[in-house]
């Protein structure tokens, strides 16, 4: 039975992801969730409570979801594959609705509570920086002059703002310039290791 819950909830949580990337949180609806996974609201109800508690979930699965992949490119064989597949990764976020879903989660305090963004905005930019000192220190043997968080902080600002900025139609190769030079001034941040 209890194994039955959790495929239910995480079938919801696949459908609402889905509609979230595809529309953004603000116009998906409790209704519209039901309809797409094939279930009552009252089930979307039990394991969310509210649209608020759902549009929670769906932010965290994405997150979790993004600190997976954006560490996995990062332990890239070498630095310049590294920048090649985060660069990579940037585009597909684009593309598949992430980066849409993404911002259209945390910037509404509606939707999530400041609290909430700020810890998932914590957790991403805190596993950057983490990602980022372990490819310095393994392929580089660099060291960072500044804290790892603030660095993680940085990066995740970056990688929004490119996100952003590639939603909004801007040209990739011209970007992709910026994103290098973006990496230029963090390699200028760095020491190297005694």
């Amino acid at each position: 039975m209890a194994a039955r819950r959790g495929q239910a909830r995480e079938g919801i949580l696949e459908k609402a992801e889905e509609l979230v990337k595809r529309r953004g949180a603000e116009p998906v609806t409790v209704e519209d969730v039901a309809r797409s996974a094939g279930v009552a609201k009252g089930l979307i109800h039990y394991h969310f409570k509210t649209k608020q508690g759902l549009m929670k979930a769906v932010a965290c699965r994405i997150a979790a979801a993004r600190v997976r992949s954006w560490s996995e490119a990062f332990d890239a064989a070498t630095p310049t594959a590294a920048l090649e597949q985060t660069w990579a990764l940037l585009i597909l976020e684009s593309e598949s609705g992430t980066m849409r879903a993404w911002n259209s989660l945390l910037s509404r305090d509606d939707l999530l509570t400041d609290q909430t963004a700020k810890e998932i905005y914590g957790e991403f930019s805190s596993s950057l920086g983490g990602a980022l000192v372990r490819m310095l220190q393994d392929k580089m043997d660099l060291a960072l002059t500044v804290p790892a968080n603030e660095i993680g902080w940085l990066l995740g600002a970056v990688i929004n703002g490119m996100g952003l900025q590639l939603l909004s139609g801007a040209n990739p190769a011209e970007l992709e310039g910026a994103y290098a030079a973006a990496w230029l001034g963090i390699l200028n941040l760095t020491t190297g290791r005694s």
